[in-house]
């Protein structure tokens, strides 16, 4: 098998001067055998055996020097003269036969059946060589490389003669095998007990093997496999094999749990495998489920290809479905695709096209448009009605580095015929009545102080249905400049250079309309469009030292194409009215009249433009208030008062000449005297302006914050801590006005207590006036009537109290005394043991919110209600390594006296298996899944689910 190959020769001249002796010596080093654990069958001058303990050395002595004669035998045919050495001294060796015409070489035949590459073996314990029957022993974690291939175990067989390699497991004193054959090509990897492997033919046998094919773990009685040669050039180098009754599973369990049992397989490695008739077992047990044939993909990357089902259900009034059933498209090198889809067999289905797209270092993002068509049955008229839901998203991110003066980015959610409500059934779909999107470009010019800013912003009630959509919304600022400022100072800073100039333009298109027809054409035509432009001037001083002046003057100029007329109609309107008789028996029907007309609103075409201008001056500074204490738990008391003072001009914008403001004759009986006030901008998008008249007023504001300093026996300091943050007073009075000057006075403030867990709010709103039993302001002041300078208007106090396991221990860590004893291992075992129960509920949060109303516009005096009173419970608890218990949501409403949306679960890991169990009485929804974990056999699941159409029909 083993033949040498060709090799260059030279003659070698007789004589014993030192130029021929450094021939001799690099010709014999040339061809003596390499000292090095390599196997080489192509090469003779490579072909070394070496043993730790059972070479025979005579052997190989005999060997190299047989093959050292005949070396040197060929050589010494070719003589040339003898050369003087000192005559010539220099080493002309190279020169002398590369010149020479004459080449002499000696032929070494390649054997047909030698292999392309040479094989490298190693063993730890031993290497033995049998030269009789051409085979090497290796004992003791073995190991054979031969190209791509690898082969570990702790006996290895090598015949080359015949190139086959043959390796097992070695039993242990208690019978089990150790170093099982562990056989390697590339990215294809498989463990057996016994196996055997041609080189020549690259195939080979394996027995009770077990290898993986991605997340699938192939278990084969008998398995043969070639490797690197297909007839197909599209599965050349991949590892074909051809199993003898196997188990596919995904359970990496020595013995697992489940698995597709049948006996005649074949695999090609990255790429699939093909399952004859089978049959699903569970736990050594048949079930019920025999396939005919199946077929697994194993390709790695992104490839077009079926995407099983996630979920199967059964609804009375849907009947058998599908969830989640699609097909996936790889589009491009940067995008994939997914179709999906839920199909019912009466008739309801849904369609879902997410794509994913990334590009690395620039952006990411997801597209995702969503179709639902269902087919309900109406049980009073007995005819089917289909109902259609739409919803969209979009979400884009930008890498930071991308661009450095230019971002995009955001969240854009769109739901048409509440489609979240509908197809969902969690917690946060179902109860979330706010749908919110924001996708914005901002750009900014690098040494320039102007900046764009382009967005989509959309809001969405799902309970009122109602949606407003604001695009383009599209914003030009400049940046604050000081136009008087030298480019050059000497000096100091004059008080002009400090004026900064502002500007920033935008405009606005505004849609305001249902989530039924957000695409209709009524939608286009209630487009209301608009551009407003803002410039504001103002500077700051300092006087004397502790006082901050700034005086500022703003204009604002809004346009819009069109307003609008209201036109008296003096037809009277009827209205009527439905009447029990006192007794209850008989019911009459009255008809009033509760208006002299109605009014009528007309449109007008055209650019209109309202301008309003404004001019302020406001002084602000710092008072601070210390009480000290020597001795005592409370060492210091600090308030900190921070007032501000202002005046603001504006104009009358109730003036006639300006067109702001019209006025029309009061439809109301009530109200007939008064006249109606009305702006033709009511419907710009940029609103009206004020309509309070004339303002000269001085504004003034307090904002107090209250300061203790404690001293802690533990730690011998003082800590501070806040008493009292941020409580502000604020109100205004107007010398313009001819009656109500003083404008109503409101606080605010916001305290924390126990460490940030519990925020308590307060609002309060108090009027220096008096007002009817109609809640019309009156100008008498409360102080005349009451002697009280205030009357309350209303006020509310918010409690929040967020819990978790992490803030108990916050606030109770500081307040543990530590206590050293004889017996401190024990407590901090048991400190031990409780932390590790209370970590079960790490992820746990209870959530109280209290809403405390008083209403002063009332009759009977101040009433006072509790607005909002709700616990709620949400997290997982981890009960043991296998079982946990998921709270979606969970709480108790005191006010309605019910139970908000419960959603709870119980799940079990069985290893490769997962078992849940989800339930929301509310909507009479619960289901129940026994199901492969997430792979390649994902799709197996024993589901059992009711939908919400079927409501709590499905507990009967």
């Amino acid at each position: 098998m083993y033949v040498c190959k060709k090799i260059n020769a030279v003659a070698i001249p007789n004589g014993n001067t030192p130029i021929l002796e450094e021939k001799r010596r690099r010709v014999d080093q040339s061809l003596r055998f390499k000292q090095h654990k390599r196997f080489d069958p192509n090469y003779l001058d490579e072909l070394i055996v070496q043993s730790n303990r059972f070479h025979t050395l005579k052997v190989n002595a005999f060997l190299a020097f047989l093959f050292l004669f005949i070396s040197l035998s060929s050589l010494s045919a070719q003589t040339t003269p003898q050369q003087d050495s000192v005559v010539n001294p220099v080493d002309t060796l190279d020169q002398e036969y590369a010149d020479s015409s004459i080449t002499y070489t000696r032929q070494i035949r390649l054997s047909k059946d030698s292999l392309d590459a040479p094989v490298e073996y190693d063993a730890r314990d031993s290497i033995v060589l049998d030269n009789i029957d051409k085979k090497i022993y290796l004992y003791g974690k073995a190991s054979i490389k031969y190209t791509t291939i690898t082969l570990n175990a702790d006996f290895i067989e090598l015949d080359w003669e015949n190139s086959l390699v043959s390796a097992e497991g070695v039993p242990d004193s208690t019978g089990q095998l150790k170093g099982k054959p562990k056989f390697k090509d590339r990215d294809q990897e498989f463990i057996s007990n016994r196996m055997r492997y041609n080189f020549k033919t690259k195939k080979g046998m394996v027995y009770d093997v077990r290898s993986t094919q991605n997340d699938v773990f192939i278990l084969s009685q008998r398995t043969k496999f070639v490797t690197g040669l297909a007839k197909d050039t599209s599965n050349r180098g991949n590892t074909i094999g051809y199993n003898d009754r196997a188990i596919f599973t995904t359970c990496n369990a020595e013995h697992p749990h489940f698995g597709i049992v049948s006996r005649k397989q074949k695999f090609i490695s990255d790429k699939m495998v093909v399952v004859g008739p089978s049959n699903l077992q569970i736990m050594g047990v048949p079930t019920p489920l025999v396939l005919p044939f199946a077929f697994f993909p194993l390709s790695k990357g992104r490839h077009t290809g079926l995407l099983f089902p996630s979920n199967y259900q059964y609804s009375n009034t849907w009947g058998f479905g599908l969830q989640d059933v699609g097909w996936y498209f790889p589009i491009g090198e940067h995008i994939n695709l997914e179709v999906r889809s839920d199909i019912y067999f009466r008739g309801s289905f849904g369609v879902k096209n997410i794509m994913n797209y990334r590009q690395r270092y620039r952006y990411t993002g997801s597209l995702s448009l969503r179709f639902d068509s269902r087919k309900n049955e109406n049980t009073t008229t007995g005819k089917y009605l289909r109902t259609n839901s739409f919803g969209f998203s979009w979400s884009h991110r930008q890498e930071a580095g991308a661009h450095p003066n230019a971002t995009f980015g955001g969240t854009i959610n769109l739901s048409a015929n509440n489609y979240q409500n509908r197809v969902n059934n969690d917690f946060r779909s179902v109860n979330n009545s706010q749908i919110n999107s924001n996708m914005s470009f901002n750009k900014r010019w690098p040494g320039q102080p102007f900046s764009l800013s382009a967005a989509f912003t959309h809001s969405q009630n799902r309970v009122t249905r109602d949606v407003n959509i604001n695009f383009p919304d599209v914003r030009f600022q400049m940046e604050s400049v000081f136009p008087f400022k030298r480019k050059f100072a000497v000096g100091e800073e004059k008080w002009y250079e400090k004026i900064l100039f502002r500007y920033a333009g935008e405009t606005r298109n505004n849609f305001l309309t249902k989530d039924t027809a957000i695409f209709s054409q009524k939608t286009v035509n209630s487009a209301r469009f608009g551009v407003k432009h803002n410039i504001d001037v103002n500077t700051s001083f300092k006087l004397f030292k502790y006082f901050n002046l700034n005086p500022a003057v703003t204009y604002q100029e809004a346009w819009q194409l069109g307003t609008i007329k209201k036109v008296y109609n003096s037809n009277p309107r009827i209205f009527a009215d439905t009447i029990k008789s006192t007794s209850g028996t008989e019911k009459y029907i009255r008809y009033d009249t509760l208006s002299y007309g109605k009014i009528d609103t007309v449109k007008i075409p055209g650019f209109f433009a309202q301008r309003q201008y404004n001019f302020s001056l406001s002084v602000n500074t710092r008072v601070f208030g210390t009480l000290a204490f020597k001795k005592g738990f409370l060492r210091g008391v600090r308030h900190e008062i921070r007032p501000a003072f202002s005046f603001n001009y504006s104009p009358n914008y109730l003036n006639n000449k300006l067109g702001y403001y019209d006025t029309i004759r009061n439809v109301d009986r009530r109200f007939s005297t008064r006249p109606l006030i009305y702006s033709p901008y009511e419907n710009g998008i940029y609103g009206i302006v004020p309509q309070s008249g004339r303002q000269a007023s001085i504004g003034y504001s307090f904002n107090n914050v209250v300061q203790a300093k404690i001293f802690s026996k533990r730690d011998s300091a003082e800590k501070k801590i806040k008493l009292i943050d941020n409580l502000i007073i604020s109100g205004n009075y107007n010398f313009a006005a001819d009656s109500l000057r003083w404008s109503q006075v409101s606080t605010s403030t916001t305290a924390r207590f126990f460490k940030g867990v519990t925020t308590v709010s307060l609002n309060a709103v108090f009027d220096p006036y008096q007002e009817t039993a109609n809640g019309v302001r009156i100008n008498k002041l409360v102080w005349n009537s009451k002697h009280t300078p205030l009357r309350l208007e209303g006020a509310s106090i918010r409690f929040v109290t967020d819990l978790t396991i992490e803030k108990i221990r916050a606030i109770f860590k500081n307040e543990q005394e530590e206590v050293v004893t004889d017996v401190q291992a024990t407590k901090k075992a048991k400190e031990l043991d409780q932390e590790d129960f209370l970590s079960l509920f790490n992820n746990f949060t209870i959530s109280h919110n209290i809403d405390l109303i008083w209403d002063g516009n009332n009759r009977a005096g101040t009433q006072f209600r509790v607005q909002t009173n709700a616990v709620n419970c949400r997290g997982n608890i981890k009960l043991t390594k296998f079982w946990g218990f998921n709270i979606d949501n969970i709480g108790y409403d005191l006010v309605s006296k019910r139970i908000s949306y419960p959603s709870v679960g119980i799940s079990r890991d069985l290893h490769c298996w997962q078992m849940t169990f989800a339930w929301q009485p509310a909507r009479g929804v619960y289901s129940f899944n026994i199901f492969v974990k997430p792979g390649t056999l994902g799709f197996l699941k024993v589901p059992y689910q009711r939908n919400n159409v079927d409501g709590l029909r499905s507990f009967q």
